[in-house]
């Protein structure tokens, strides 16, 4: 019922504690109850006059000037679009690029996504404040089409690693192929898309971090994840987003040049789980065991099975207990 509530929330931003209870088809005590669930540790839900119920403050709001601010001498190179509330920030970007209005490096920031989503067709439900989520625009450069961008999401998780391990001692980490973690526990992911037209490829980085995010929430998701604040870091999210953009842009001139070699060695050094034994659940529901060895060039997980190396290019980590 969490997710339920808190799904209406933020569609809505308020709702009378009455009509949220109807549309739930529960009683006001059942209601309250959940809602003391959902605050448990930090007051997501506050009530606004005797029947009225809405988020509280999660963190600071999001700020094109502040963003600009802490880009500094380069922030003429991005575009920012600030939004309250979207569907989805990446199809968005795919929405403009099919319409003849993509922008290079513009930028879609989202206070809340109403359809988010993640790899694997994971939901990703966003509260106001609670997440950053945001999508990048960018025009592949001629002649790198050819060379495949198959090794993208891993240098996008890799960016996003530095700057959180730059921000504080936290220590994430990767998980091939995209999501981020610490102490095991998702705290980040990626989604690309692309599109061709006339010819010009774009594609669009879609970036979700959780930063305060209820633990009942947390609990009914298919995965460990945690949060940026209790992970113990404490940071203006338009500053985060600032160092998120300014590493990303290197690494992506760099990356454009000379593909993932240039950062392979890093990432593996950076990768949760290499040289350890896990389980690899492959699309069609086979699951193997096997030692991470190595990730190739074209960002294939390389995994000893049975004594033999054996190359991946899709399929799920699970870590064996």
């Amino acid at each position: 019922m969490s997710a339920e509530i808190l799904s209406i929330l933020s569609l809505k931003g308020h709702s009378s504690i009455k009509s949220l209870a109807q549309k739930l088809e529960v009683d006001l005590d059942t209601l309250t109850v959940e809602i003391d669930r959902i605050n448990e540790g930090w007051r997501f839900i506050g009530r606004f006059d005797d029947d009225v119920v809405g988020f509280n403050e999660v963190s600071d709001l999001l700020c094109v000037d502040k963003v600009r601010t802490r880009l500094g001498t380069l922030s003429d190179r991005f575009v920012l679009d600030v939004v309250s509330e979207t569907g989805s920030t990446n199809d968005d970007l795919l929405n403009m690029i099919r319409s003849g209005s993509a922008q290079n490096r513009l930028i879609r920031i989202a206070e809340t996504q109403t359809a988010g989503r993640g790899t694997k067709g994971r939901s990703w439900l966003s509260i106001p404040g609670g997440s950053l989520t945001f999508s990048i625009l960018r025009s592949i450069p001629s002649g790198n089409t050819q060379k495949g961008i198959s090794t993208l999401p891993l240098v996008v998780g890799l960016s996003i690693v530095r700057s959180l391990n730059a921000a504080a001692n936290i220590d994430c980490r990767l998980k091939w192929p995209n999501d981020v973690l610490s102490h095991g526990k998702k705290v980040a992911g990626v989604l690309i898309e692309s599109v061709s037209v006339g010819g010009q490829h774009h594609i669009a980085i879609g970036i979700g971090i959780n930063i305060r995010i209820p633990k009942v929430l947390m609990d009914e998701i298919d995965q460990p994840v945690t949060d940026l604040c209790g992970l113990g870091l404490r940071i203006d999210r338009n500053v985060l987003l600032a160092n998120l953009i300014l590493d990303l842009d290197g690494v992506l001139e760099s990356y454009f040049i000379d593909g993932f070699d240039l950062f392979r060695r890093e990432w593996c050094q950076l990768h949760a789980y290499q040289n350890q034994t896990v389980s690899f659940v492959l699309p069609d529901g086979q699951q193997l065991n096997g030692d991470i060895l190595d990730v190739d060039s074209d960002g294939a997980l390389i995994l000893s099975v049975a004594g033999k190396s054996r190359r991946f290019i899709s399929g799920e980590i699970r870590i064996n207990v």
